[in-house]
């Protein structure tokens, strides 16, 4: 048997090289639209559809697996990984290239789903938590290095790069993974495909997402397509759980929402991807419109949090083997200091120095550090073995959901938080409060020409409104920081909600001599 450890190195490149793939797109998008002579709107869905297709098949990974044997499904989900992320970098048409971002989501989906399973399989369950601690390091780093990494492979090479990089990492990854990943002996073969099943989640899922990544592009339920993809996402759901209770072969069991544990950590998972996914989309923005960094430079002010993330992570594992401490502590400290870091990104102003940023970002990565293994052992600890892989991959859908939920409301409300902003303080703005400020046109003459104006006091009361509109922007990410602190701390009652582990063993261990003599009895 391969070493648990080489496995668990394994799935967290795979994962790292999957997750990474969600963000560093994003820094292309300049890039890509002068290559294809696209628009705003139309490059999207090279991102729309790569996260559609991910959320679509993190749910049905468990019963893949299942069907068509772990070791092939993994093999097979990183060869076309790997083919589809060449094809993109070969692209000539826009869609040809949003056509294959789908195929790279499908298959990356996959990988993702069954990762953790992979680790609770190979390791003994005293040291499970320190096979996810090495996973956790790849769930957080990836999709942090993604703006840093495509920023670099850009400036320094050409966009084509952001695809081409996954090939040496993905060749690693598709040898070990032959070389290391098995069928597992908890999965039995479904009798049947559940076809309708298949349908109404991808249904479900696919337009509420569609409706998450557009909705603010199509102005939300002012639009007949956004309310469109909302009644088709609740259709599609609700009658794929009335129908996942009815079929013999559910592509999803639901039995797994009825483990208190399992659901609770769904909702916290949700609440994690929320404040992670928001917070990696809105702080490279704060720093690219307003403190002026590149693609590059604002991803090397968030590398430091990341490298705090994967530290806090491996020592916590360490801690959670231990189990001398109750991990809803660790969940619930993470919580709390994730909070904190949040209330320190509300005090940035336009006059903050990228450097003063980096302690945040660092306490929020101790945070999230606490939270990724204990809340996975919490919520998987006790589900049968036969369920891991399927409890998995819910899981991680859940907090990709989280992500794009996050992205949704931070991208709308922070327009919207601004505008207002913008509209008290530029009220303010006036031909006497200008002449009072004293200010010397000659220091904003770059901005003047980019205004268009060479009149001084028409240029002052331009660049007035100019500083009004970024006053706003900062105000409104500051609001929007507190926002998802007080979203991150929902994760608490729910982890109180959970039962001790400890009490929970016990209780195992008290009822198991006595099933032992009611068969002897029996026997007897």
């Amino acid at each position: 048997m391969k070493s648990p450890y080489l496995v668990a190195f394994t799935v967290t490149l795979i994962s790292m090289m999957e997750l990474l793939d969600v963000t560093i797109v994003n820094v292309a998008i300049p890039s890509l639209m002068g290559s294809y002579g696209a628009s705003v709107d139309e490059i999207s869905w090279v991102s729309t559809g790569y996260i559609v297709a991910n959320v679509v098949i993190l749910p049905a990974s468990g019963w893949l697996s299942a069907w068509f044997g772990r070791r092939n499904y993994y093999l097979v989900s990183s060869i076309v990984f790997v083919l589809a992320s060449l094809g993109c970098a070969m692209s000539t048409e826009l869609w040809q290239l949003v056509a294959l971002r789908i195929i790279q989501g499908l298959a990356g989906g996959g990988l993702l789903g069954i990762s953790q399973a992979i680790i609770y399989d190979v390791f003994p369950k005293e040291k499970v938590s320190t096979g996810l601690a090495l996973y956790g390091v790849g769930v957080m780093m990836g999709p942090t290095l993604g703006p840093s990494v495509g920023g670099y492979l850009i400036d320094e090479f050409s966009w084509h790069w952001i695809f081409l990089i996954n090939l040496p990492i993905g060749a690693v990854a598709i040898l070990l993974s032959w070389l290391c990943v098995h069928d597992s002996i908890n999965e039995k073969r479904p009798q049947s495909i559940d076809y309708i099943g298949f349908a109404l989640l991808a249904l479900g899922v696919g337009s509420l997402q569609i409706m998450l990544e557009r909705g603010e592009h199509w102005d939300w339920l002012e639009s007949d397509l956004t309310l469109a993809c909302l009644l088709l996402g609740g259709f599609g759901l609700l009658t794929f759980f009335w129908w996942e209770q009815r079929v013999s072969t559910p592509i999803v069991n639901m039995n797994l929402f009825r483990n208190r544990e399992f659901l609770m950590g769904s909702i916290c998972a949700f609440c994690v991807g929320f404040g992670l996914y928001s917070t990696l989309f809105m702080v490279p923005l704060l720093l690219q419109t307003l403190l002026e960094q590149s693609a590059y430079q604002s991803g090397m002010v968030i590398f430091p949090g990341a490298l705090a993330s994967a530290v806090s992570t491996l020592v916590i594992g360490k801690l959670s083997q231990e189990n001398k401490i109750d991990e809803r502590v660790f969940v619930s400290i993470g919580i709390l200091i994730y909070g904190y870091a949040m209330y320190l990104h509300t005090q940035f102003t336009l006059q903050s120095n990228p450097d003063t940023l980096y302690w945040p970002l660092i306490i929020r990565g101790l945070g999230l550090g606490m939270i990724f293994v204990p809340l996975t052992n919490l919520a998987m600890r006790q589900l049968p073995a036969q369920l891991i892989s399927v409890g998995s991959g819910v899981l991680n859908l859940m907090r990709q959901l989280g992500g794009s939920v996050g992205i949704a409301i931070a991208a709308t409300l922070l327009t919207r938080f601004s505008w207002a902003r913008y509209r008290q303080l530029s009220e303010h703005v006036t031909e006497s409060s200008i002449i009072a400020s004293g200010w010397d046109v000659a220091r904003y003459d770059p901005r003047v020409l980019s205004l268009g104006t060479s009149d001084p006091a028409q240029a002052q009361a331009l660049l007035a409104l100019v500083n009004a509109r970024e006053q706003a922007q900062m105000l409104g990410f500051s609001m929007l920081f507190g926002l998802l602190g007080a979203v991150m701390l929902i994760g608490v009652p729910m982890v109180l909600l959970m039962r001790n582990p400890k009490r929970i063993a016990q209780s195992e261990q008290e009822a198991s001599p006595c099933s032992n003599n009611s068969r002897e009895s029996a026997q007897a």
